[in-house]
């Protein structure tokens, strides 16, 4: 069913909240005003930032984070309550804790996830700070970029409770840079999961050019079904376009094998070559591909670069 106009207008009402960059450092505030916000917002803006969880997630998996059946999980800022649903999908949970400034996403979020996943215990919770407030792990989504540093520091304490914390972001520079810079706070305390492939600073914030982020992969339906179609086109929204920023820590180090490097943003594809950007060993290097001597490489970086993580030749 195409999006109705009220639909339409309290999306790009949310739209112009997320994307007002005149807002600078200061806090975003409450914005859900009833249950019909959090509808609309789920049917587009929440589904685009599902596929960014599912991507995330996968890669988590990857890097050999395991299920966690029996934990409780907090999903901080909850909204809509989209990563909780999307990682109780990929890793399950015992119960699942919906903490929102907004008493009326966290009860929307506890109903959703309930509906989603009967088998789990869903709550609304107003206060994560309290004592009382036990979980093992820490969900955020699209959260960081709308903190200022009193608030950045409450979730830095707030993630240090956590035996794995999880992280997603929009991909643009502000928020992933903010991401950046948050990471560096805790990995003194906490291991590197996915996407990093090293525990030192963060190399993408020694360049104010450079910034950590990736490309998720739209499902089929977004390019085939015409509800999609007019959604883009009514929102101006490029479905082809889905970057992301993300981190997965753990409390206690992962026996996984670790990647020498992680491609970063999207690959610049020419006619005789492809340039790429790695991130290995706490620093930022810059890769051409040949065409003529990598040609499978080349192809693959120009077909699907979102399945390329690393190079097996770098």
């Amino acid at each position: 069913m195409p999006l109705s106009h009220d639909e339409l207008d309290r999306i790009q009402r949310l739209r112009a909240l997320f994307l007002d960059d005149a807002r600078g450092d200061r806090a975003l505030p409450d914005y859900w005003r009833d249950d019909a916000d959090l509808r609309a917002y789920e049917r587009v803006l929440g589904a685009r930032i599902g596929w960014k969880w599912d991507a995330a997630l996968s890669e988590c998996k990857d890097r050999g984070m395991p299920r966690t059946d029996d934990a409780i999980v907090l999903d901080f800022g909850c909204g809509a309550g989209i990563a909780a649903m999307r990682y109780a999908r990929a890793f399950g949970a015992r119960e699942i804790l919906c903490q929102d400034r907004s008493p009326i996403a966290r009860d929307y979020a506890a109903r959703a996830v309930a509906a989603a996943h009967p088998k789990i215990q869903a709550r609304a919770i107003a206060d994560a700070d309290s004592d009382d407030c036990a979980f093992e792990v820490l969900l955020v989504s699209h959260v960081v970029s709308e903190l200022d540093a009193a608030s950045i520091a409450r979730l830095k304490d707030l993630a240090l409770r956590a035996r794995f914390v999880v992280i997603v972001e929009s991909g643009n520079k502000a928020a992933a840079r903010k991401l950046a810079a948050l990471r560096d706070l805790l990995v003194p305390r906490m291991h590197v999961v996915a996407p990093c492939t090293h525990m030192a600073a963060c190399p993408s914030l020694r360049s104010t050019a450079d910034w950590c982020h990736f490309f998720a992969e739209p499902p089929q339906a977004a390019f085939t079904e015409g509800e999609w179609a007019h959604a883009a086109r009514d929102l101006g929204i490029d479905l082809r376009a889905l970057p992301y920023a993300f981190l997965c820590l753990s409390c206690e180090p992962i026996a996984a094998t670790t990647p020498p490097h992680r491609m970063l943003g999207r690959p610049e594809i020419n006619k005789h070559d492809a340039r790429v950007q790695l991130c290995e060993s706490g620093a930022l290097r810059e890769v051409t591909i040949d065409k003529r001597t990598k040609k499978d490489t080349w192809r693959l970086l120009k077909k699907d670069p979102t399945s390329v993580r690393n190079l097996p030749f770098a």
